[in-house]
């Protein structure tokens, strides 16, 4: 029963990891980036051709998508120097409006685009679960794993790096955004905290679960809808049998699960 409680949960949690996911991908672009180098962009000249032009060195740039367009907005600051070559990016095209452009050849059912790369850094907070956690061996006793679930709340820094192409389908075209993130950061929770014979070395006799609270360090990693992390923390409980529970401040090792609330 519990087995298929957990399975069900999961589900609900990549369900709603996905549909956070969705919208995401469509606002996410309404800020400011940092571009990687040797990307193509193209912009329109005065006499309304399309220019191509190409950035050579990392610089920061607003996306925001329209109609299945990415457009690309540079921060002057971030440019090279104006030079004399009109192929280069610099700070001559500050006040000018990128986007990306595919012409298809439109010989096949289905043709993509080149993926166009961007990046940045934030704070991450997060709502998680973990239904799985190792106690390592302590006091010569095994070690345990637990299959309790627990919810508690991530903060700690956030790497992205995004894609964005064009796919061509008999003559209609889309937007596709990838996205995978990593991050690393602390986290708390609160959970129920089992004291017994086994975890007490026989000094207490009764069965209960006290109150426990657990802190430590994560990882997250999130591809796309899917979001999973490692987990090492610690635990104490808070009763009068604190002292005699041999897992008191010790280490666990356990998997979490994750929704992004930002």
């Amino acid at each position: 029963m519990k087995q298929t409680l957990y399975l069900l949960l999961l589900f609900l949690l990549a369900s709603s990891c996905a549909s956070i996911r969705q919208r995401d991908d469509t606002t996410q672009l309404n800020q400011v980036f940092q571009i990687p180098r040797y990307q193509d962009l193209y912009a329109h000249t005065q006499k309304g051709s399309v220019q191509t032009k190409r950035l050579h060195r990392p610089a920061k740039a607003g996306l925001y998508q329209k109609h299945d367009t990415l457009f690309v907005e540079f921060l002057a600051e971030t440019l090279l120097e104006s030079d004399s070559d009109p192929k280069t990016i610099d700070q001559s095209d500050s006040s000018a409006i990128f986007f990306l452009h595919y012409n298809p050849t439109l010989n096949k059912i289905e043709e993509k685009s080149p993926w166009f790369r961007y990046q940045t850094t934030a704070l991450d907070i997060d709502l998680f679960t973990m239904p799985f956690k190792y106690r390592f061996s302590t006091a010569n006793q095994p070690g345990q794993l637990e299959d309790k679930l627990n919810v508690g709340v991530y903060m700690g820094g956030r790497y992205d790096l995004g894609r964005y192409r064009t796919i061509y389908f008999r003559k209609n075209h889309r937007s596709e955004i990838s996205t995978f993130s990593v991050g690393l950061g602390g986290f708390f929770c609160i959970s129920s905290a089992r004291v017994d014979p086994f975890s007490t070395l026989g000094q207490v006799q009764d069965e209960y679960y006290a109150l426990g609270v657990n802190y430590g360090v994560s990882t997250i990693i999130s591809i796309r809808s899917f979001s999973a992390g490692l987990a090492l923390g610690f635990e104490q409980i808070t009763d009068r049998n604190r002292a005699l529970w041999i897992y008191q401040h010790k280490p666990w090792l356990g998997i979490t699960v994750g929704i992004n609330l930002n």
